[in-house]
């Protein structure tokens, strides 16, 4: 079994885990579920909240919690920068709305994430991934993470959503664009947002007219099922299909390449457990499902509060912001015995909230769990004696907003 390394506590106010203490997230959230559960965070300028219960309670409340105003939308910017965060904000990206639009959304969206639908892209993302594990070393060191883990999930993306993989590399440049909007605009010069908003302005016509094409043309793809009208009738605009499918590349191209690594790190830490796995004495779904409660890649997600609302003994006032600390929830002694440790056989490890919970739970996990499933199935059929090249050194993430994974992940195949 394997444990996060233990660290000295520091003040909570100054708590920075996607910065200055990403590698002892666990540590302080343990300090904080035992004494001050909701706690306030500089750094995120928002309240975290700790407990299992409590996340729960929140995420499940999404009118007096909401997520349309999680991010600040960015004003008085340069006109071609205004116009890009315009589009993004008001377009209803799924993770930053609330009802009534969040729901039609969600709706459209669910048919082409529902089990049924994924199952049929089974055959091309195996692969995908198959082509990519046999482009790495038959034997010898190589870094998993750039070489392997990174590249994956993006290429599934754009296979599922129908996004041409001949713009790779606009679509990586048009995501940072985006990722500049959503993390916050005052630290860019102005020549930096006029860029961006450049860029990001190609984005919208090149993503226009796909749209379109798949209206007229559609394919057994996301962008159009996208396009359809859902059983009431109702449909999503041209500019929603755009923003929603860069958004869900994006954010399936982070989180699950994160997954990939936390989760193969925390089997090979402890070698024993690899070679259970590759004996075929562990069911893979466990292993994902205790691998994205142990070191989840999404640790949290923002809210704000619409009305004045207790939690425990906390009151939150209309306005607040609130960060919900999914990875602490996750590690909460009153849900799962011994949460520091990497446990096969533990029983509740479904019970993570690893892809969140309520109606913004993360509507790709369907995709996401049967991804993982194939790399850890073919990476075990590749390489049964796969270990660590350092097993002593500790892992080194990459300081992101509200990601977590790993810079890179050395391995050595015998």
């Amino acid at each position: 079994m394997t444990s996060h390394q233990s660290v000295e506590v520091v003040d909570l106010r100054s708590f920075d885990p996607f910065g200055a203490h990403v590698a002892s997230i666990y540590r302080y959230l343990e300090h904080a579920r035992e004494t001050e559960p909701i706690f306030f965070s500089e750094p995120l300028q928002a309240w975290c909240v700790s407990r299992y219960d409590d996340i729960k309670r929140i995420a499940s409340d999404p009118s007096t919690f909401s997520s349309s105003n999680s991010f600040p939308r960015p004003t008085g910017l340069p006109a071609e920068a205004q116009l890009a965060a315009d589009f993004i904000f008001s377009n209803t990206i799924v993770t930053i709305s609330d009802p009534p639009r969040h729901t039609l959304v969600r709706r459209v969206l669910h048919e082409g994430f529902k089990p049924s639908t994924i199952a049929r892209f089974e055959p091309d993302i195996r692969q995908i991934i198959a082509k990519h594990i046999d482009l790495l070393p038959l034997r010898g060191t190589f870094d998993l993470a750039g070489e392997f883990a990174h590249t994956i999930p993006l290429e599934v993306g754009m296979y599922v959503t129908g996004f041409p993989l001949s713009e790779n590399d606009n679509l990586r440049g048009w995501m940072a664009d985006q990722v500049a909007f959503f993390a916050g605009t005052a630290w860019l010069s102005e020549q930096q947002l006029i860029d961006h908003g450049r860029n990001y302005a190609d984005a919208i016509t090149y993503l226009r007219k796909l749209v379109r094409l798949r209206r007229a043309e559609p394919r057994d793809d996301l962008i159009s099922i996208m396009t359809r009208r859902d059983q009431h009738g109702d449909m999503l605009t041209d500019d929603e299909v755009a923003a929603q499918t860069i958004g869900l590349i994006a954010a399936g191209w982070e989180n699950t390449s994160n997954a990939i690594t936390n989760i193969v790190r925390a089997l090979l830490e402890d070698l024993s457990q690899w070679e259970s796995f590759v004996r075929g004495e562990v069911d893979i779904d466990q292993i994902i499902a205790e691998g994205l409660r142990f070191d989840t890649s999404v640790p949290g997600l923002f809210r704000t509060v619409a009305e004045e609302a207790t939690v425990g003994s906390f009151t939150f006032h209309r306005g607040d912001r609130i960060f919900l600390f999914y990875a602490s929830a996750n590690h909460d002694e009153s849900h799962f015995t011994l949460p520091e440790e990497f446990q096969l056989d533990r029983p509740n490890a479904k019970k993570h909230l690893g892809f969140g919970h309520g109606i913004h739970n993360c509507i790709g996990a369907a995709l996401a769990k049967l991804e993982l499933s194939l790399v850890l199935e073919l990476l075990k059929d590749r390489y049964p004696r796969l270990r660590l090249a350092d097993a002593s050194a500790p892992p080194r993430y990459r300081k992101i907003s509200q990601h977590r994974g790993q810079e890179t992940l050395r391995v050595v195949a015998d």
